[in-house]
């Protein structure tokens, strides 16, 4: 039987272009913020820890709403709400570029989140109906490519743009993207008619984003000196009742939010808690490398920023191996061996001093990316294996809430680590010397090993018909 193109007009490339293009910037925004923190901290003048804060407020509001993202691509038709996300994405990186404090900056990159939020589920949503499900195996990798590549690219752009323009572009180098997928999506793009949904959770919103929100800014504000330690751990409690009064309000109702029937499915619950606690050790390493090297090193942004690329090479590089190895391990194995490996590389990064080679660093990001990629691959995959049709789309916005929600909290967890492992009397930086950060990462090497635990409930077989699928 011959293979299918993976396009079959010239309307389905362009399709595919702009979703590509969605999952660029997308991709592009979140990386390359990180090697522009020191500038930014500098201008704003308050401490590089703080603003990790601009980091989580994005993540957290992609976390928020993108539960609701199917409801909203159902009720009001998904060319419609893709174009208005890619408005609010664009528009609101603009307002990112004229921030003028902190809070500012934050209200612009919540409002970024939304549209991040919307764009990439719809996305996908768009390039399933077009694709089918025989075609979109190939089609959406072409467009993943991309996102990747944006990846690569967002710490290295993120660093020569603050070397020699300003921060500010970090943000205003998405409009050229943003206009041009507008103006295509609107002429190429079928129009798709709402269809009947059912009534929106407002509570089980309101009490499942509240308690996420809650407990994300109250880790964050742990690391703060300006908040007092009992006002953090009070909100925590309070974000903790939330989710607890989401749970039961959950089992009430025919159409919640998020599902909590998912959780009897022991894949899914083992790859749900895999991603959280995994992604609290490994999800900060990102934003304390950039740190390491320009605060603790001395190197300059843009040296800093192509020290990160290999990270997103790595991920390439194992997409290309990931299936042979799921074959020859099994879920179970794969998962245990490489989180081991992932803690050790974590703590290979408390080699890098100042005599350590520009090479070596690289190689140790590589690595790093290689195993990340290993663990998302294997771990997001095993979460579908068991899950009834019925449940797929629940599942799907289930797990891609867990994935930003605790990215948000490792970043949260670095920050905290770095304050109260960091000098007291220090009046620069919080004394973030290098022995600082290696002490940070020694820490986050062994909470890492310790999530290893979580695979050991799986059974040696668990996930094979996702392997010879």
């Amino acid at each position: 039987m011959p293979k299918q193109p993976y396009f079959q007009n010239a309307n389905e490339r362009v399709i595919a272009w702009v979703i590509s293009c969605a999952m660029f910037m997308e991709a592009l925004d979140t990386t390359i913020i990180n090697t522009a923190i020191p500038a930014m901290a500098h201008s704003f003048q308050v401490d590089p820890i703080d603003l990790k804060v601009a980091l989580i407020s994005y993540l957290l509001s992609l976390a928020i709403f993108i539960p609701i993202s199917g409801w909203m691509a159902d009720k009001f038709g998904s060319k419609r709400v893709f174009i208005c996300s890619l408005w609010i994405f664009t528009l609101s990186s603009i307002w990112c570029g004229f921030s003028q404090s902190i809070m500012e900056l934050v209200c612009a990159r919540v409002l970024q989140g939304v549209g991040g939020s919307m764009m990439l589920p719809v996305g996908r949503l768009i390039t399933l109906r077009t694709f089918g499900r025989e075609r979109l195996v190939g089609a959406f990798n072409k467009i993943v490519t991309v996102g990747v590549l944006g990846s690569m690219l967002g710490p290295v752009l993120g660093g020569f743009i603050t070397s020699y323009w300003s921060w500010h572009w970090i943000f205003w180098v998405n409009i050229p993207f943003g206009l041009i997928a507008i103006w295509a999506a609107e002429k190429y793009f079928e129009a798709t008619p709402p269809e009947p949904t059912p009534a929106l959770d407002i509570t089980g919103f309101i009490l499942f984003g509240g308690g996420l929100a809650g407990l994300t800014f109250g880790l964050s504000a742990l690391s703060e000196t300006i908040v007092p330690e009992i006002y953090s751990i009070a909100i925590i409690l309070i974000a903790i009742l939330l989710l607890m009064s989401y749970f039961l309000h959950s089992r009430k109702i025919i159409h919640p939010i998020i599902k909590i029937q998912l959780f009897q499915y022991r894949t899914f619950r083992v790859s749900l808690l895999g991603n959280l606690f995994s992604r609290l050790s490994f999800g900060g390493v990102p934003f304390l490398l950039p740190l390491l090297l320009q605060i603790g090193l001395g190197y300059p942004p843009e040296i800093s920023g192509i020290m990160l690329a290999p990270i997103a090479l790595g991920v390439i590089v194992s997409k290309q191996f990931i299936l042979q190895l799921l074959k020859y391990f099994g879920y179970r194995n794969l998962l245990i061996i490489n989180t081991i490996f992932l803690g050790m590389s974590i703590w290979s990064c408390m080699l890098i001093n100042q005599d350590t080679s520009i090479y070596v660093i690289a190689f140790l990001s590589f690595m790093f990316g290689v195993l990340v990629s290993l663990q998302f691959s294997s771990m997001n995959s095993l979460a579908y294996t068991d899950i009834p049709a019925h449940y797929l789309s629940s599942a799907a916005s289930a797990m891609s809430t867990i994935q930003q929600i605790s990215q948000s909290f490792g970043v949260a967890v670095s920050a905290l680590l770095l304050r109260y492992l960091s000098t007291p009397n220090s009046t620069q930086h919080f004394g973030l010397t290098p022995s600082i950060f290696h002490s940070t990462f020694m820490v986050l090497g062994v909470l890492t090993l310790v999530s290893a635990v979580i695979y050991v409930d799986l059974k040696r077989d668990e996930g094979a018909q996702m392997i010879s699928r």
